[in-house]
C-alpha cells in the first residue's frame, strides 16, 4: 500500500503501485525530478549517473551502455572465472567450516569490478571501496538528522569532516588509476586509453567535445560505479545463497542444468545464456530483495498521479 512518513517538516509519499512507479520514471515534463541529495550522499557518488539528469544523465548512459555491451561482456568472462576459481579454491581449504559468504561476496565483485571496469588490481579497487563502505555509514547515521542552515559554514561537525576527508581520499585514488592509464598511452605502450568503463571515462575527457568530461565528473563516475555495481552483486549474491540453502529442491535443479549445460567445463557466454533455472532464480531473489529500497523523488508542481493529487512541497 501507499503512505506518507514525516522527514523532520517534510512530508515523504512512498508509492509501490507499480503503474504509478511506472509514471513517476517517465518524468516526461520534469514533474518528478531526482531529489536534492544531501552533502554526505553528494561526498559518497558525486554528481555520478545516479544524481544527474537531462542531456548529461543521457551521455553518461550512453558511455557505460557502451562499455557494457554484449559483446564486451562477453570478453569479461573469463576475468570473472579466475576470480570465482580464487574464491573457490580458497573455499576448498574450510571445508567443514562457517563461510561468511557476505563478506566473500564483497571481496570478489571489489576484485571483478576493478579487473574488468578499471583494469586496476584488487587493492586499488579495496582500498576505494572501504572508504566508499565509510562513507555510506556516516551518510546513513546522518540521513533523518534536522540540519540548520548556514551552520556548517560556521561549524562543521566531526561525521562532516570526516566524510569531506574520504571524498578526497577516493579522488586521489581515482586519480592516480587514471593516470597510469594516461602514461601508458604517451608512452607507447597501448594504442588507446582502453575498451573498457574507465578507458571510455578517460576518453571522454580528453575528448575536445564540448560535452566532454571533467576531472570530476570522471571521479565521480568511478565513484558511482564502485559504490553502486559492488553494493548490488554483493547483496544479490549473498541473498541467492541463501534462497538456495533454505530450498533446497530449487538448488538441486540449479546444479542439474549447470552440469547438464557445461560438464566439467568452465561457463562460457554462450552456455550462460542457456541458464533458464538459474535466471528464473535470480530474477526471483531481485523480487523478493531488490538491492535498492526505492528511487528519491521530488514533485516539483502540483499534479495529479493516478487519484492523488500532489502538493509541489512533498517528496516521493
Amino acid at each position: 500500500r501507499n503512505y506518507i512518513y514525516w522527514n523532520g517538516t517534510r512530508a515523504v509519499l512512498v508509492i509501490s503501485e507499480p503503474e504509478l512507479v511506472k509514471e513517476v520514471l517517465k518524468n516526461n515534463e520534469n514533474t518528478f525530478p531526482k531529489k536534492k541529495p544531501s552533502i554526505y550522499f553528494s561526498n559518497l557518488l558525486g554528481n555520478g549517473l545516479v544524481l544527474i539528469e537531462g542531456e548529461k544523465w543521457l551521455k553518461r548512459r550512453k558511455l557505460a551502455n557502451h562499455a557494457f555491451h554484449g559483446e564486451n561482456l562477453k570478453n569479461m568472462t573469463s576475468a570473472v572465472i579466475a576470480s570465482v576459481e580464487t574464491m573457490l579454491e580458497k573455499w576448498k581449504g574450510q571445508e567443514g567450516k562457517e563461510i561468511e559468504v557476505f563478506q566473500e561476496f564483497r571481496l570478489l565483485t571489489s576484485e571483478v569490478i576493478s579487473r574488468t571496469a578499471f583494469g586496476s588490481n584488487y587493492l586499488e579497487g579495496e582500498k576505494i571501496l572501504s572508504m566508499l563502505k565509510e562513507l555510506s555509514v556516516i551518510m546513513s547515521r546522518n540521513n533523518f538528522k534536522t540540519r540548520i542552515p548556514l551552520i556548517n559554514k560556521l561549524w562543521k561537525p566531526a561525521d562532516m569532516l570526516r566524510s569531506e576527508e574520504l571524498a578526497r581520499g577516493i579522488q586521489d585514488c581515482v586519480m592516480k588509476i587514471v593516470k597510469k592509464r594516461e602514461d601508458k598511452f604517451k608512452k607507447g605502450e597501448a594504442d588507446s586509453f582502453g575498451n573498457d568503463f574507465l578507458g571510455l571515462l578517460v576518453n571522454s575527457y580528453h575528448s575536445k567535445d564540448n560535452n566532454n568530461l571533467s576531472m570530476e565528473d570522471l571521479v565521480d563516475e568511478c565513484k558511482t560505479f564502485y559504490f553502486a555495481g559492488q553494493g548490488t552483486i554483493n547483496s544479490l549474491l549473498a541473498w541467492i545463497v541463501l534462497l538456495l540453502a533454505t530450498h533446497g529442491d530449487w538448488q538441486e535443479k540449479a546444479r542439474r542444468e549447470v552440469i547438464d549445460i557445461f560438464g566439467n567445463r568452465n561457463p562460457d557466454s554462450e552456455g550462460i545464456s542457456k541458464l533458464k533455472i538459474i535466471t528464473m532464480i535470480i530474477y526471483e531473489t531481485l523480487r523478493l530483495y531488490g538491492p535498492s529500497n526505492g528511487l528519491p523523488r521530488r514533485v516539483a508542481r502540483e499534479v495529479q498521479l493516478g487519484k492523488l493529487v500532489l502538493p509541489s512541497n512533498i517528496d516521493l
